[in-house]
């Protein structure tokens, strides 16, 4: 019974560790689009966002995201629960919140500073914009990298 506990919370790790890659990368890439489209005078024609919106469904299409082999994701699961109850992983939670909330209160000085120099027109909503998705990225790097 301990081996089959202790293969599916490794396969609860590996699939909430997959998880959050996937939306890191995803997290990355619109920021990469969100910085060009603010910084630079271009805007991103529509034809780009149907192309990300034809990436996202064939990269969901080759790999079938609900494909769980099995795992139990209930709550009651005792998989769930040693995963949920873990001490190294809460800690590795506690230091990627830390690390987040600290770059969201850091972040919006620095950048309205830096902003101001370059006479941005309107800071406001890229320095709110842009610290959000610093404070979740920063978030889900210190998550991956803490809780190896």
């Amino acid at each position: 019974m301990s081996s089959l506990l202790a293969d599916q919370t490794e396969k609860l790790i590996q699939f909430s560790r997959r998880q959050l890659w996937c939306v890191l990368i995803f997290l990355l890439g619109l920021g990469a689009a969100h910085l060009c489209d603010s910084l630079f005078d271009v805007r991103i024609p529509a034809a780009a966002h149907v192309a990300l919106l034809i990436v996202i469904i064939i990269a969901s299409a080759i790999k079938n995201p609900l494909d769980t082999k099995g795992i139990d994701f209930s709550s009651a699961s005792p998989a769930m629960q040693a995963l949920r109850n873990d001490e190294l992983r809460q800690f590795a939670q506690s230091k990627a919140f830390r690390n987040g909330f600290f770059v969201l209160l850091a972040y919006p000085p620095v950048c309205a500073f830096a902003l101001t120099g370059l006479g941005f027109a309107d800071p406001l909503p890229f320095v709110v914009g842009s610290g959000t998705w610093a404070g979740a990225v920063v978030f889900l790097a210190s998550l991956l990298w803490y809780d190896r």
